[in-house]
Parts: structure tokens; C-alpha cells; sequence
């Protein structure tokens, strides 16, 4: 008779407990356990906040799987799909290919993965923490803030340097929060030049109290104790947005050098793909862990949503109910494969803990509740006996002891990653690019406006000398020419750009004769020498203002929906050599000009096509508030005759158009003919 195949899907609490309890009870001559997991260990992620602040060795947080699990085949191949109608689990082979391994039974442990997009810009400027990778890369760039700070002549930067925000005031934003801050501040006496004013660690969490899942005696506990040690902690403060420099929120804007989101995660992408009934992303099970209409399908841990037959509610995504559950869905395999009956799930859970940093934690066990050094004891004491094995605990309390009777270590590892193309998201009135800053990066905007900004020695300040839209790059020159920034670059609106590299830059640029070729005509419109050769011209566009030059726009405006039929019958009619189209309230979306009617009638396109298929979306433009100078500058950068006018770059409504037909007749007007 062949051998049950059970394959198990995550490498995590739920689904290591699930393969040790089939282990224990089946022979392998009975049956072929296998585990799917990206990663070869298993992860104790209340742990990882403390890798993070050094009060514990990156390797005591993980336990090898092979070690762990030594008579389950353990696989790292990444799961592409689990096909539950052909029992089939396709993944990636070792040589990167799609394979496909049969099953007769499979659980979802999968967990969940962290999805930093829930905030617009998170992803792109916070730290997670999530694995263990997230934990060695985080405190590296704590240490490496730190040593920056050590060095920095400008106060108000080293301050900025040694700010760091934490979103998400549950466990793992609360742990990492106070071992930051632990992290941060025990380590002052060994640096010479930062105080510990310079220092800020803030929380910032939305709900009215930190932890909800404990008693509200321990919550208090829980703040006042960190808000003692120096941490800012922000209640009822939902985080709307992350930049370069910091947090929105709906009070204001928090800066911060550093942030680290907590908040936010999704089901694995395979789980997404899944075939199964799912709510809000997770798997939904039978009151035995089987997936809903499946026999040999099973779910345990963050990727399903169980409820827990002891009091009727959705269990809880923690560790000790994914172990539980792990358990219990093994029990019941074991149960089909001797012709018995499953059981519901039911667990009564054991207890609460979370270390608020300093040698303290809060705990509810056993109806017992609590606080300081005895909890945190209890709490390290808890994971040190999940180990596998004596030697490996006896190996890890040492390390602990050592940990806790000396200073933390402060060095690191350079973990700064190959570079590669990025995106990167921009609030309005965030630089980019600061002159005078070295120069790192080439940007590329995907969508939003930003404005080129050049102070001078009459202008500290800063005067906008351009302004450039979707499509346009910038940060080509000081590459090139290895300068500092000659000018600032700001978001003039919402911006999201793409972010490339200096190494990356220079190899692609060299490589790819479009990319040079875009560039060699770049800067020859921006050089300096084009308006120091014109000063009389300069002088004439800074005395004069835009709205001089504004006409209104042509009529009638096109709305998206406005069919090609029509926009093509109003060109023939008019002697329009634009027409735009805008939206409700009068927001520009689009122009469409004569040639982008040729183009698509050339294609065959439909006549009932809308113009929001055929029409240049966003647009370059100028602001009411802009001047001839900036418009002028524009032109030369897009290589446009006509430019529309907006009243600001957040509404977008549209109040005429300038040419640059009229703007150089002007100049013509104002500039004597040589003799």
C-alpha cells in the first residue's frame, strides 16, 4: 500500500506543531510527511523586537527546521498554488521552473506577510518586521544612525537622525518601540557628541489604549512605563500617509528619521490565488480546521479564520493559537486515517505577554496578572523552553544571561543592499533632491508634478525655476558630471517616481542609446548657460507675472466619455490645435491634440472609443501662482506650445492656457534689436 502523503505548507508555529504531532504518531513506512517552507527555521517572531535592540543574538530567535523536524522532508522551493481539485501543490524547482507534487492530504499554515502598502508611502519608507532578515537590516540601520549622528556638525540633523516612529501599538510595535529606545539610549555613554535630548521615540498608535488584547491595568502599566523611559507615546492617532521625513496623521505631521510600521499584512499571494472560500483574505474552515467543502484540505494559523469552539469567537492571530490549532489539525488527520470523527477546535488560552523594554513586561497567566522584571522573566523564560532541545536552551540562557548582565553589542554588519530601480512616494512640499546634497540617485516621475528650486546668495530661500510633470526625469546632471545638486527638487503635489541608482544609472545609461540619447538632450535644455547668456530676458520674465499671459481655455471641454466621433468632428470644425478634457469641478484630465486624433484613427480605433483611451493624461502645466520664468522653463523642457493654466496642483481646475507664442512675443517687445 503507498505511503499518505501529507503536505503542510509553512514553517511556522501552526505548522511545525501540526508535522511534530503527525511525526510522533505515524511511521514512515505509513506515511510521508512534507513541509513547504521559503525559509529553512523556524521563527520566534515575539523575539524579533529584541534582535532588533540587541538584548539578544540573531540566531537565538531561529531554530533550524531539518534540526527541529528530523524525520519530516523539509523543502524550500517557494508555493506557486495549491490546486485543491486536482490535490496538487505547484511551486518553484531549484532551477526555477514550475513543479507540481501531489498530496493526499495538505494544510495551509501559511501565515501572513506584511503589506506595508495599507498606508500611501509606507512601503517605500518604513521598516518592517516581519522575519528575521527585517530584524538584521533594522538594526543595522539603527546602529548605522547612531554613527551618523556621532559625526553630524548640524544639530537640528543629528536630532533628526536619532528620531525614530513605531506604527502600530500592539505586541510587536510596543516591543520594538521600547527596545529601540532601549537600544538608543543605553548606548549614549559609549558616543561623545549625542545627548540624550537628541533622542525622540515615538509610538503612535490609533486606538485609545496600547494593547488591546490584555486586562486595561496592564495597559496603563504598559504606558506609563514607557512613556518613563522617554518614549512619546500618541494615542487615537491614525497614520494617514509616510514620506521621506516622516508621518502624516489626521493632528499633523510627526518627522522622524527613521519609521518602522507594524501595522498591515496580507495572505501569502498563493493563498490569494487559492480556490477556496475566504473573508477579508483568509481562508474560511470548518469548525475542525477542513477547509469549507474540502475533505483532505485543512487550515490552521493567521491564513484562516477559526473559531474557537470554548467561547464562539474567531481565534485570535497569535502564536500559542496557531500551535494549538497546528495540534489539533494534526489529532484530526490522524482521525480520518483511522476512520474516526474530527473535533472542533477548542482551546482555552494560557495567558498574555509583551516586554516593554528595560528588563519589563506585562503578563496575564493562569488569572495571574503581571509586571516589570518577573514578567519579563517569565516571558524570555516561556520562548526558552519552546526550544528543541537542552543543549540548544542551555546554549541560548547563557547567551541571555550574558546579555543581561553586560552591554548590548553595537556593531554591525553592512546590510545595504545591491543597488537596484525603486518607488518612492512624495507628499506635497517634500524635497526630493536638496541643493547641495551629493548626488546618489536618477528619478524618473511616474505621476504628480515637482518643482526645480535654485537658492542663490540674493535668494536663500529659493526661487522655482521649473517645473516637471509625469514622464520627466531629473538628478541627471550631478550624476554625470559627479557635482553636488545644483538646484532642490520638491513635490509640488502628490509624486510617485521611480528611483534609480547611481551604479544602476551609470551602466544603463551607457547601455541603452534611447536612455542617452534623452539624456544628452536633457541637458542641453537645462544648462546654465542658456539664461546666463540671456540675462535681459531673465530680467524681463521675473517682472512680469503669468497672468498676464493667460487666456482662457478653448471651448467646449472634452469629458472623458466624449467619443472619438465627436472630438474628431469638433477639430474639423474649429481652429482649435487642442481641446481639453476635464471632469467634474473642472479638473483637468487629459488634452487631446490634433495629432493624437490622426494617430488613433490611424490605428483603427473605434469611433465610440472615450477620450480617456486616446487623450495625454496628466499633462504638464503651470500654476496661477507660477511665473513667465517657470513657463518659459517649461516649454524648453517639454517641448509644448501651449501649456494650461490650473488654479492649484491639488484640485486641478482648470483657468486658461499659455502659449509660447505670446510669451516670446513679449520678450521679443521687451529686448532692443542689436545695432
Amino acid at each position: 500500500m503507498a505511503r499518505t502523503r501529507i503536505v503542510i505548507i509553512g514553517g511556522g508555529f501552526g505548522g511545525v506543531k501540526c508535522a511534530q504531532t503527525l511525526r510522533k504518531h505515524l511511521r514512515d513506512a505509513d506515511a510521508e510527511i512534507v513541509l513547504f517552507n521559503r525559509e529553512n527555521h523556524l521563527v520566534f517572531s515575539p523575539l524579533l523586537a529584541d534582535a532588533v535592540g540587541s538584548s539578544l543574538n540573531l540566531q537565538d530567535v531561529i531554530v533550524p527546521l531539518r534540526q527541529l523536524l528530523p524525520r519530516v522532508i523539509c523543502r524550500t522551493e517557494e508555493v506557486l498554488h495549491v490546486d485543491l481539485a486536482a490535490n496538487e501543490v505547484e511551486f518553484v524547482a531549484h532551477d526555477g521552473s514550475p513543479a507540481r507534487y501531489g498530496y493526499d492530504h495538505v494544510v495551509i499554515a501559511a501565515g501572513a506577510v506584511a503589506n506595508l502598502n495599507v498606508v500611501p508611502g509606507m512601503a517605500d519608507h518604513a521598516f518592517a518586521l516581519k522575519t528575521v532578515g527585517d530584524a538584521a537590516v533594522l538594526r543595522t540601520h539603527v546602529l548605522q544612525q547612531l554613527e551618523r549622528a556621532e559625526v553630524c556638525d548640524d544639530p537640528e540633523k543629528r536630532r533628526w537622525y536619532l528620531s525614530f516612529i513605531i506604527v502600530g501599538g500592539g505586541y510587536s510595535g510596543v516591543e520594538a518601540a521600547g527596545e529601540i529606545n532601549d537600544l538608543v539610549r543605553g548606548s549614549l555613554r559609549f558616543f561623545h557628541h549625542i545627548r540624550a535630548g537628541d533622542v525622540t521615540v515615538t509610538l503612535l498608535h490609533s486606538r485609545a489604549q496600547l494593547l488591546p488584547e490584555i486586562s486595561p491595568s496592564l495597559r496603563e502599566f504598559a504606558c506609563e512605563k514607557m512613556r518613563a523611559a522617554g518614549v512619546t507615546v500618541q494615542l487615537n492617532c491614525r497614520v494617514t500617509l509616510a514620506t521621506g521625513e516622516g508621518v502624516g496623521t489626521g493632528d499633523g505631521f510627526v518627522r522622524g528619521g527613521t519609521i518602522v510600521c507594524t501595522i498591515g499584512s496580507t495572505a501569502a499571494p498563493f493563498v490569494e490565488r487559492m480556490d477556496a472560500p475566504k473573508e477579508k483574505g483568509r481562508l474560511l474552515s470548518e469548525p475542525n480546521m477542513r477547509l469549507r467543502g474540502r475533505a483532505n484540505a485543512w487550515a490552521v494559523g493567521d491564513c484562516a479564520l477559526i473559531v474557537n469552539a470554548r467561547d464562539g469567537q474567531l481565534s485570535p492571530p497569535t502564536g500559542q493559537f496557531a500551535e494549538r490549532q497546528g495540534r489539533q489539525c494534526a489529532q484530526n488527520i490522524l482521525r480520518v486515517l483511522h476512520g474516526l470523527p474530527t473535533e472542533p477546535f477548542s482551546f482555552r488560552q494560557l495567558g498574555q505577554l509583551c516586554s516593554i523594554g528595560g528588563h519589563r513586561a506585562v503578563a496575564e497567566m493562569f488569572g495571574l496578572r503581571l509586571s516589570g522584571f518577573w514578567a519579563w522573566f517569565a516571558w524570555r523564560g516561556v520562548y526558552l523552553f519552546k526550544l528543541p532541545s537542552w543543549g540548544r536552551r542551555i546554549q541560548v540562557g547563557a547567551d541571555w544571561a550574558w546579555l543581561l548582565l553586560f552591554p548590548r553589542d553595537l556593531a554591525y554588519i553592512r546590510t545595504d543592499p545591491t543597488e537596484r530601480v525603486t518607488h518612492a512616494h512624495y507628499e506635497p512640499g517634500d524635497f526630493i533632491i536638496k541643493q547641495g546634497e551629493p548626488p546618489a540617485a536618477f528619478y524618473v516621475i511616474e505621476t504628480g508634478e515637482v518643482e526645480v528650486v535654485r537658492a542663490t546668495q540674493e535668494n536663500p530661500d529659493g526661487e522655482v525655476i521649473a517645473v516637471l510633470g509625469p514622464g520627466s526625469f531629473f538628478g541627471e546632471q550631478a550624476l554625470i558630471n559627479n557635482r553636488p545638486r545644483s538646484a532642490s527638487i520638491r513635490a509640488r503635489s502628490v509624486v510617485e517616481v521611480v528611483v534609480m541608482g547611481r551604479n544602476v544609472f551609470t551602466t544603463i545609461s551607457k547601455s541603452l542609446a534611447p536612455l542617452r540619447a534623452a539624456l544628452t538632450a536633457a541637458l542641453t535644455r537645462r544648462s546654465g548657460t542658456f539664461w546666463q547668456e540671456r540675462p535681459r530676458a531673465v530680467a524681463t520674465l521675473r517682472s512680469l507675472a503669468l497672468v498676464e499671459f493667460v487666456e482662457p481655455a478653448p471651448q467646449p471641454f472634452l469629458s472623458p466619455t466624449t467619443p472619438l466621433r465627436e472630438a474628431t468632428r469638433l477639430f474639423a470644425e474649429s481652429t482649435n490645435d487642442l481641446f481639453l478634457v476635464v471632469s467634474a469641478g473642472d479638473r483637468l484630465e487629459g488634452i487631446v491634440t490634433l495629432t493624437d486624433i490622426l494617430r488613433v484613427q490611424g490605428n483603427g480605433v473605434s469611433p465610440e472609443t472615450p477620450a480617456a483611451e486616446f487623450m495625454v493624461k496628466n499633462p504638464a502645466t503651470l500654476a496661477t501662482t507660477d511665473t513667465p520664468l517657470v513657463a518659459a522653463s517649461a516649454f524648453r523642457e517639454h517641448g509644448v506650445k501651449t501649456l494650461p493654466v490650473l488654479a492649484d496642483a491639488t484640485t486641478r481646475r482648470i483657468v486658461g492656457l499659455v502659449r509660447a507664442r505670446k510669451l516670446i512675443a513679449r520678450l521679443l517687445h521687451a529686448t532692443p534689436t542689436p545695432k
